[in-house]
């Protein structure tokens, strides 16, 4: 079977490209980041793997325009179109649907992604897709799928995979219930480099120091944590599991010597903890990892690493860790149920610079009951710990409600939503009620952005080029002038909004109703 993984070019009216594949809220951005959606990568590996003819179509990281990227696929004649949308480009991917059916009457369009997963019969009844996966685990739910298709004319009576919402015969929507994972996640194959092209993705990443930079095969699917109620990694349709340690170093071994990859990222929702990833550092010293001049990265959380491991996972040669920060009062990290106490912040933070890892805070701003103080305390927590070079990077989001995760269902029941369009949900704007103005609110982006050029700052990364360390003298005079042309673009994208009188927003502090 002819099986096409698509991801269509998504543009918007400054020219800026929609990152959908694998992040977890979706932004434009003029200077793109192009990141490996793992899962689908899996997909497609596993569909090859069982002699479907299988095309790579992602026409962001092929810098293709939308015309040309539906020209092309239409003229390959897919007989299945797999798509990953979310709630900012939902009525665009149901709008490319029906577009594609007219090109492609007899071929199949399978739709996927935490929104449609959430929301199955929404898209069916928006647009002209056959089947709506209702699994984050796409490589699972299409290694049974694609073969039934292929094999049953009469699929539409007689489909019986689990995890589906999909048109019948005569139009009449059926249903194969809830995904439920038996296999485990090493029965998924590791990403095929080739089919997906994999320099595509080497080098547009702000999370790689050097390049070409390379995405792991996730060694956690979903999250060991799963409760942060902002989060999609959140919810009864997820289904946490976990790859062998050796597996994993297997693929970073083949990653560094055959394809020559100088840094890899590990983005599962939260990465290897205690026994596993001492092992996982240990593998990498004992296979003489760390001497081959390759940096890796991780996501983790506050409390998930204790010295002892940190210690080992600089050894081996590990550099970026993102970790969710979110907001400093415990108010909101309880409401968020991040599972952290702020007096923890600090010693985590600590033992990384000590041991010369780069951590990287993620912070967001104007949760619908963020006030002054709390965000004034947040704004104060960031300052104080990039200064002191206790964090190396940050990114400032806004608290976008997004593909009906609990957050985003407690804006809905509690009537702080200012608008139901989901195309005003790609992050360039506050789109909850808040009680102080949203101004304020784009102003402390704008503050935590730039201490990237605070001079004490600079200056404490100039004291980090004593130890002597290879990291930080490219992380000034290498990584520098990249992470500057981001730093700006972050700051245009998430306060173009400000001062003016959008979704209801007021424009000063005069307004006496909530915002």
């Amino acid at each position: 079977m002819k099986v096409a993984i698509s991801y269509p070019p998504i543009i918007n009216a400054l020219g800026q490209k929609a990152m959908v594949s694998q992040n977890r809220n979706v932004q434009y951005f003029k200077e793109p980041t192009y990141l490996l959606p793992v899962v689908h990568a899996q997909a497609a590996t596993w569909l090859k793997n069982l002699g479907h003819d299988v095309l790579w179509d992602d026409g962001n990281a092929q810098m293709k325009t939308f015309d040309g990227w539906l020209r092309d696929l239409v003229a390959w004649q897919p007989e299945m179109i797999v798509l990953e949308s979310t709630t900012p480009v939902m009525k665009f991917y149901w709008k490319t649907i029906d577009r594609l059916k007219e090109a492609l009457p007899s071929c199949v369009i399978v739709l996927t992604g935490y929104h449609s997963m959430r929301m199955p019969e929404e898209s069916l009844e928006n647009s002209r897709a056959d089947i709506i996966l209702r699994s984050n685990h796409v490589d699972f739910v299409l290694s049974k799928l694609v073969p039934f298709i292929a094999k049953n004319i009469d699929w539409r009576e007689t489909l019986q995979v689990d995890g589906l919402l999909f048109r019948g015969r005569g139009g009449l929507i059926r249903s194969t219930g809830n995904f439920n994972q038996v296999e485990p996640l090493e029965n998924s194959p590791l990403v095929d480099r080739d089919l997906v092209h994999w320099r595509d993705y080497a080098y547009e990443n702000g999370n790689y120091l050097q390049t070409p930079g390379a995405y792991a095969t996730s060694v956690i699917r979903d999250c060991m944590f799963g409760k942060c109620t902002f989060c999609r990694y959140n919810g009864p349709d997820l289904t946490f599991s976990m790859m062998p340690v050796s597996r994993s170093l297997d693929e970073y071994q083949t990653l560094i010597e055959t394809y020559g990859a100088r840094e890899i990222f590990d983005d599962s929702g939260v990465w290897y903890r205690g026994k596993d990833a001492r092992e996982f550092a240990q593998g990498i010293i004992d296979r003489g990892l760390h001497k081959k001049g390759c940096y890796f990265g991780i996501n983790t959380r506050f409390e998930y690493l204790d010295e002892e491991t940190i210690k080992l996972m600089a050894q081996a040669n590990f550099r970026f860790v993102l970790l969710g920060l979110e907001a400093a009062d415990e108010e909101t990290l309880s409401r968020l149920n991040k599972g952290y106490q702020s007096e923890h912040v600090y010693r985590c933070l600590e033992w990384m610079t000590k041991y010369g890892l780069h951590p990287h805070l993620t912070i967001m701003v104007g949760y619908y009951w963020q006030t002054q103080e709390q965000l004034d305390g947040t704004k104060a927590l960031v300052k104080d710990l990039m200064l002191k070079g206790l964090a190396r990077t940050l990114q400032v989001t806004i608290c976008t409600p997004l593909d009906f995760t609990p957050y985003h269902r407690e804006c809905i029941e509690k009537g702080v939503l200012l608008t139901n369009d989901y195309d005003d949900h790609d992050m360039s704007r506050l789109i909850v009620k808040t009680p102080i103005p949203h101004d304020r609110y784009y102003d402390a982006i704008r503050e935590m952005y730039s201490l990237a050029f605070h001079p004490l700052f600079i200056l404490r990364q100039l004291r980090f080029l004593l130890s002597f360390r290879k990291r930080d003298w490219q992380f000034l005079f290498t990584y520098g002038w990249r992470a500057v042309r981001r730093v700006r673009q972050h700051i245009f994208n998430l306060t173009r909004h400000q001062g003016k009188a959008s979704l209801g927003a007021a424009p000063d502090d005069k307004a006496k109703q909530p915002v």
